[in-house]
């Protein structure tokens, strides 16, 4: 594994990653603790409204939406020097010059990060999957082999024991920071912009210069599996297989099958990988508390708000 990725160095703890005064490593970065929640409330409640031309009302919109904002948007914002917008066509361009909701959601394979990001895109925020881009990035090469989709950039990759994974892990990884990179340089420059990323499981491997840009422009939600979970997870990746990087954690035995490597292995990569991902999140949201089916953008977006305020 390289040796400038942050969680499992020696280089870098999780201690210096994250406590304010502690980070050895990294330069000091602002508190955007809750940032994204301020915009969520407004965003959930108007995306309807704003297509009506209209303001939020008992008479308008979603009455679970403005409960949403009103409950929210009140804990947030007192003595917080942030703005609230609520549709009032008094408000003047200046008053209306606030944080934008942005979310990045990290996590294995399977946690879920995708289903969330369709949740919220739904209720309008706009919203990138990574896994997309780095596919149409690969295109011209995954087209040679007659590879397409998600599971198609699986395909190519191969087993790691395969001589071509190797090069082609390393492709992606590329192409991963690439997409990375083009996303956040979006974000530095339209700083009014509102966007849910959807993360790879291996953006932990994109560097600390990014890291560190991506914890400035957004909020970073972990989406964490219980040990529980942990089988889930592998019976996920072995039936459906999405791309990973396993970075060196796939060792095979003597007289073992690729598949049977991966459900072996598969426990420790996750291991591996959750410190890295606690140490870049802002918050984690457990597996096993969002597999209600009930819960939609809003009630997901609440807990995180509760994660973070707990935090504090």
């Amino acid at each position: 594994m390289d040796s400038d990725l942050i969680g499992v160095t020696l280089k870098m703890s999780v201690k210096n990653f994250l406590e304010t005064g502690l980070r050895k490593n990294l330069p000091e970065l602002p508190n955007t603790t809750g940032l994204a929640l301020r915009e969520a409330a407004k965003v959930i409640s108007n995306v309807t409204l704003a297509r009506k031309g209209c303001k939020p009302s008992g008479r308008t919109g979603s009455r679970l939406a403005l409960f949403f904002l009103r409950t929210v948007v009140s804990y947030l914002l007192p003595g917080c020097g942030y703005q609230a917008i609520v549709g009032s066509s008094h408000m003047t361009a200046e008053t209306n010059k606030e944080k934008p909701l942005r979310l990045a959601l990290i996590g294995m394979s399977g946690a879920g990060k995708t289903f969330w990001t369709k949740r919220l895109a739904e209720s309008g925020v706009p919203a990138i999957s990574c896994d997309d881009c780095i596919e149409q990035k690969l295109a011209p090469g995954l087209a040679a082999g007659g590879y397409t989709g998600i599971n198609g950039v699986a395909a190519w990759m191969g087993w790691p024991d395969s001589p071509s994974y190797a090069q082609r892990e390393s492709d992606y990884l590329t192409e991963e920071i690439h997409t990375l990179d083009e996303v956040l340089t979006e974000l530095e420059k339209h700083r009014e912009k509102s966007l849910v990323l959807d993360t790879t499981g291996s953006v932990i491997h994109a560097g600390n210069n990014l890291l560190m840009r991506l914890r400035r422009q957004m909020t970073i939600v972990y989406l964490a599996a219980t040990t529980q979970e942990q089988q889930l997870l592998i019976e996920r990746y072995l039936n459906d297989p999405k791309p990973v990087l396993w970075r060196g954690a796939f060792q095979a035995k003597p007289r073992e099958s690729p598949r049977e490597t991966a459900a072996r292995c598969y426990p420790a990569l996750i291991a591996a990988r959750r410190q890295s991902y606690e140490a870049l999140a802002h918050c984690t949201l457990q597996v096993a508390s969002l597999r209600d089916g009930s819960l939609d953008a809003a009630a997901f977006l609440g807990m995180i708000h509760s994660k973070i305020e707990a935090a504090r």
